[in-house]
């Protein structure tokens, strides 16, 4: 019920299980093509956990070798814990969790179901269990703050967790098309503007002119980071050094990246997915 997913007003809430067998044909069909790994799209696996594990089981008995991952909601990472080993065990590769933000405010808006303290023991909890967690964000959006920004990129650089994701996700800015279960929010006639049709989206703009300014450099920064393959690490401090700017304050991109230590190497797509 995620109040920015375009499948909250179509679904409203309730989830269908696709029956086993169906699911298994169509792995069998891409691993007789070569496929190694399976991504499981549905926006969220543990909505229906004893389903979930009766899929994964019978992928690895089936196929042993072929990893998977899927994507579950912080709160079900929570409530669900005492799966994930079992999950590791049977080829998990990492999780994908739409974490957004860690301003309450934004995911009180967002009606998320999880707290920024549920994201950090999240990831404390995967860690454990041997899987990478792969947050997806939506870092611009009305009720972002400047401040909360760069709240945003110090938790993932203090808690060395900057490889877990790509840069890709410090610029995504809220999009809200025609249906969006936000048109229906109390307070939406205080930022919603017209309907871009050609967009298929209603324009906003932040309260604070500097953070419209901010996305749009980190969207041209990570546009030409990828293009020139350049190193994430470096690209996530140069996004850094633009929101610091444009709260008045600098830093030394190099210094930072040494004081960042050793990288990780997790796995994750060789293309950015988000839910």
């Amino acid at each position: 019920t995620c109040l920015h997913c375009p499948i909250t007003p179509i679904y409203h809430g309730r989830f269908f299980a696709i029956p086993l067998e169906n699911v298994l044909v169509d792995i069998r069909t891409q691993v007789v093509q070569g496929a190694q790994h399976i991504t499981f799209g549905d926006p969220d696996f543990f909505n229906g956990p004893t389903h979930a594990l009766r899929i994964t089981r019978a992928l690895h008995r089936e196929f042993p070798d072929v990893t998977f991952d899927a994507t579950i909601k912080i709160e079900h990472l929570l409530k669900h814990r005492h799966l994930l080993p079992e999950l590791k065990e049977l080829g998990c590769a990492f999780i994908v969790s739409a974490v957004e933000s860690i301003n309450e405010d934004v995911l009180r808006h967002l009606n998320k179901g999880h707290t920024s303290a549920n994201v950090a023991e999240a990831f404390d909890l995967l860690e454990e269990a041997g899987i990478p967690l792969r947050p997806s964000l939506l870092p611009f959006s009305p009720w972002e703050t400047l401040e909360s920004y760069i709240a945003l990129l110090t938790f993932f650089e203090e808690r060395r967790l900057v490889e877990h994701l790509d840069p890709v996700h410090f610029s995504i800015r809220l999009l809200v098309p025609p249906g969006s279960a936000l048109l229906d929010a109390s307070d939406s006639s205080e930022w919603l503007g017209e309907l871009d049709e050609g967009a298929y989206t209603y324009q906003w703009q932040h309260p604070d002119p500097r953070m419209d300014e901010l996305q749009r450099k980190v969207a041209a920064l990570v546009e030409q980071s990828e293009r020139l393959k350049a190193d994430p690490i470096e690209t996530f401090f140069h996004i850094k050094v633009l929101a610091l700017a444009a709260n008045g304050q600098d830093m030394d991109v190099l210094s930072a990246i040494e004081r960042y230590g050793t990288r990780k190497a997790l796995p994750h797509l060789t293309e950015s997915w988000f839910c």
